[in-house]
């Protein structure tokens, strides 16, 4: 797979989160367009890149249990809730950039 289709395909997975759209597990896969398994591969590296996630069976939808701003690039800088400038590590392209959501926003 291409690096812009893989890009684009984190893109999706974060849009349709931050959305609270996704559905099951089954049923956000065929929104973007791969297999179960696949997408439960991404949202694991994601998770192991930083992103705190979960599927929230009240929403039925997998939700961002942190705000975080997915950032494709090297070294970008983004802008954080509340207007502040916010460094981005290089090595990192889930950054959290704020850290004021529970768990019980979302269950």
């Amino acid at each position: 797979m291409s690096l812009l289709k893989s890009i684009e395909r984190l893109q999706r997975i974060d849009y349709l989160i931050r959305k609270e759209a996704t559905g099951t597990s089954d049923e956000f896969a065929e929104k973007v367009g791969i297999c179960r398994s696949m997408l439960m591969e991404n949202l694991r590296e994601m998770k192991e890149l930083g992103a705190q996630l979960d599927f929230c069976p009240r929403r039925k939808s997998y939700v961002y249990l942190t705000d975080f701003t997915l950032v494709i690039g090297n070294g970008m800088k983004t802008k954080a809730k509340g207007g502040f400038n916010h460094q981005i590590d290089p090595k990192n392209i889930f950054c959290p950039v704020q850290w004021h959501w529970t768990l019980g926003r979302y269950f």
